[in-house]
This record gives structure tokens, C-alpha cells and sequence, in this order.
């Protein structure tokens, strides 16, 4: 429920979004006001209480966010807030992302390794995927010491595993099913 929710409402943001050529301005506010709630968990508290006004939660909006956030993504906030829709704006971010990297031709991809990518790695691997899938890479490196070597990428709903411990793991699987 939550997930359509936060569909229904970031399409609703996108369409406004491509209408008013305001699209980046509307990607990046609705990113710091997630990354806000996420870092403040008590904000979302507040925001999710159902015993404290949808002026007072307005109030509180406007004095974080007015200056920082375009007026348009302010009066979106307010709109959340008067459908009682508050528990939904970090998924609400999530989908917006979503949508403004497909309206890109971007893809997210995570690159799982043992040690930290130096930057000609991570640029050759970005130009190798972009040939691949005549996209725009954005890549996220993210450490794990557990997979010994190699690189685990994830891109959309897809595994691809080139690790050692992946390696390790499907050598293991092939000995426990031999038969003697």
C-alpha cells in the first residue's frame, strides 16, 4: 500500500515537475527533505502524530524547509500533510528518483567489493556498463570485506556475481551434490 501510494503521489510530483521545466529543481529538493527525515527520526514522529495539527505539522514544514525547497515542493508538503500522507515521503523520494533516472536513460548500479575502487577502476567499469545499456551509470561503490575479491554489481532487480566468495560458494554447492 505504501509502495502505491508513494507512486501515485511522486507521479502526480513528476507531471508537475515536467510541466513547469522544474524537474531537477524538484529532484533535488525532494531528496533533502528525505535525507532530512531519515537523519531526524523524531521529525517523522512529529509528522506521523496523529494528535498534532495538520496546521502545527505545516508550521513546522515551513520553518525547516521554506528558503530551502522551491515554493512548488513546499505547497506539495502542505498537500501531503492535509491528505495525511506524511508516513509516505521517503517513499515518495524513492519513487520520484525512480522515475526522473528512467525520464534520463540513468541507471543506478551498486558495485560491491573487498576494498574501496580507485577512480580508473570505477571509470572504466562506468564506460564498460554504459556501452552495455546505452545509459547514463550512476555508481555507487560500497565495501565488504566478506567477499574476498572480485565485485558484486547490482543493477535494477539484477545480481551479477564476480566474487571469489561467490566463486567459493558455487564450488562448494557442485562437491556437496557429487555423487561417489
Amino acid at each position: 500500500m505504501a509502495k502505491l501510494v508513494g507512486k501515485r503521489y511522486a507521479e502526480a510530483l513528476f507531471e508537475a515537475g515536467l510541466e513547469l521545466d522544474k524537474l531537477e529543481k524538484f529532484k533535488e529538493d525532494i531528496e533533502n527533505i528525505s535525507k532530512v527525515l531519515e537523519a531526524e527520526t523524531d521529525l517523522q514522529k512529529v509528522l506521523n502524530h496523529p494528535k498534532i495539527s495538520k496546521d502545527e505539522k505545516k508550521d513546522l514544514l515551513t520553518s525547516i524547509f521554506k528558503g530551502k525547497v522551491s515554493e512548488e515542493i513546499l505547497n506539495f508538503l502542505f498537500v501531503i500533510v492535509d491528505k495525511r500522507r506524511e508516513g509516505s515521503l521517503i517513499e515518495i523520494s524513492k519513487e520520484f528518483e525512480e522515475l526522473f533516472n528512467e525520464h534520463n536513460n540513468i541507471l543506478k548500479v551498486t558495485a560491491i567489493t573487498a576494498i574501496d575502487m580507485d577512480n580508473k577502476v570505477k571509470n572504466k567499469l562506468v564506460q564498460v556498463l554504459s556501452n552495455k545499456t546505452n545509459k547514463t551509470i550512476k555508481l555507487n561503490n560500497i565495501v565488504d570485506r566478506d567477499i574476498i575479491g572480485g565485485v558484486l554489481l547490482r543493477v535494477e532487480n539484477k545480481v551479477i556475481d564476480g566474487t571469489i566468495k561467490g566463486q567459493l560458494q558455487s564450488i562448494e554447492k557442485t562437491i556437496k551434490g557429487a555423487t561417489l
